[in-house]
């Protein structure tokens, strides 16, 4: 069984789901909402070991006793019963929760792609011009990201769609026919220096016709990849 946990109406984790049940894995979608709604938490930390238990509304558990195998797209913490509950202390309530997330899904003894960081609950989100300094570091060409001193933080260039998508999982990557396959190197060094287990890297053309990465992300379109990225995430989830 794998458990892939994600927001309500992702339709890259239901087409995942699918696929991998296609290949005789049996995938069950937690949505975000249910772990919110889950009637009971158990999260213990020592210090030579961690456990965790949860109850969901519908009877489902998730426990450390028989871990599953995790595909994380989580996006953001559940917020409905702390808006509901919370009043005055729903921002302290709000990041209490968050670093509940963050232990348990660390704490979690089996395969988590992608576990979470503090900068993003299914691996870190960068601001664009962070991942063109990574890729560029790990040798591919970068699109340009210049911004002067004096512009507000929200401004700066805005990169064109990808027209074409990599993706590493566990260090292999997973490449379109369009892509060149020297690229494949690049891509694992960069997802590597991300710290992130799956990875989309988006690609565009240059005014000569050269490919260069135009973004990257740890919650990208798992359709893009097709069937060699289903089999690349299999294999992973096995391990």
């Amino acid at each position: 069984m794998t458990l892939i946990l994600c927001e309500a109406g992702d339709a890259a984790a239901l087409w995942a789901a699918e696929r991998l049940r296609a290949r005789g894995r049996s995938a069950e979608i937690v949505p975000s909402d249910a772990l919110g709604d889950a009637v009971r938490w158990e999260h213990r930390v020592d210090e030579a070991a961690a456990s965790v238990r949860i109850t969901l509304a519908d009877g489902r558990t998730l426990s450390s006793d028989a871990p599953e195998p995790i595909l994380n797209r989580i996006a953001t913490i559940p917020l409905a019963r702390l808006q509901a509950t919370a009043g005055e202390d729903f921002g302290y309530a709000m990041q209490e929760m968050y670093a509940l997330y963050l232990s348990w899904l660390h704490a979690w003894p089996a395969i988590v792609i992608n576990r979470p960081t503090p900068q993003g609950l299914a691996g870190c989100h960068r601001h664009g011009s962070a991942w063109a300094a990574l890729g560029a570091e790990a040798g591919l060409r970068s699109r340009t990201w210049a911004q002067g001193s004096a512009d507000p933080p929200e401004a700066g260039w805005v990169p064109p769609p990808a027209e074409a998508t990599a993706f590493v999982v566990a260090g292999r990557a997973v490449l379109p026919p369009a892509l060149a396959a020297g690229l494949a190197g690049p891509c694992r060094a960069l997802a590597a220096r991300a710290g992130t287990a799956l990875l989309g890297i988006g690609f565009a053309r240059d005014g000569q016709g050269e490919w260069e990465m135009v973004g990257a992300s740890p919650l990208p379109d798992l359709s893009l990849g097709g069937e060699p990225l289903v089999e690349a995430l299999d294999e992973a989830l096995a391990e």
